[in-house]
């Protein structure tokens, strides 16, 4: 064999591994953005379940109660409990907005974020905030929970509640004639 045809050889073997690396490092990148998705998501879920757990396991869920029903006899110390986590719940909806643009964030994760902001729309305290706050909040995000909140119809307070005591009843029902 001379040197011209192992130089061939060479040079074929040498594009091939490029080929191979650029494949490999493709994978890599593809992985490590379902990684920083995957973190992103464990991060707003945690968040999430922090503020609803702070407020289920203080004297806050009756401040928190109130404030979202619009309870004409709140207290001016139960307002402001209400605004704080509400508030916090307003931040969440707009860190899921922000990763979303910034491509964080799937389209279903988004649309989960997006239903969770309808649930609390339809509670006319919530709804309240949002008028009183809105201009505190950047453009986009804020044309984005407008939309949302022209979407939502204000239900009347303890309308999840009920929703969920019928759902409990029909769910008995259904395993009273199973047995």
């Amino acid at each position: 064999m001379s040197l011209t045809e192992l130089s061939s050889i060479a040079s074929i073997v040498s594009g091939a591994a490029v080929i191979v690396s650029i494949i490999y490092l493709a994978l890599q990148i593809r992985q490590a953005a379902k990684n920083q998705r995957g973190t992103v998501h464990q991060m707003r879920a945690a968040l999430s379940a922090d503020v609803m757990l702070r407020i289920a396991e203080s004297d806050l869920s009756q401040s928190f109660r109130a404030g979202l029903t619009g309870d004409p006899e709140i207290s001016e110390t139960q307002f402001w409990r209400y605004f704080y986590a509400a508030s916090a719940i307003m931040r969440t909806a707009e860190n899921a907005f922000s990763q979303y643009q910034d491509g964080l964030v799937t389209d279903a994760h988004f649309e989960s974020a997006k239903a969770s902001a309808r649930v609390f729309f339809g509670s006319p305290g919530y709804r309240a905030l949002w008028q009183a706050t809105r201009l505190s909040r950047e453009p986009g995000f804020r044309a984005f929970m407008d939309q949302l909140d022209a979407e939502v119809a204000a239900t009347a307070p303890g309308d999840l509640f009920g929703t969920w005591k019928s759902l409990v009843g029909e769910a008995r029902e259904e395993r009273t004639r199973a047995h």
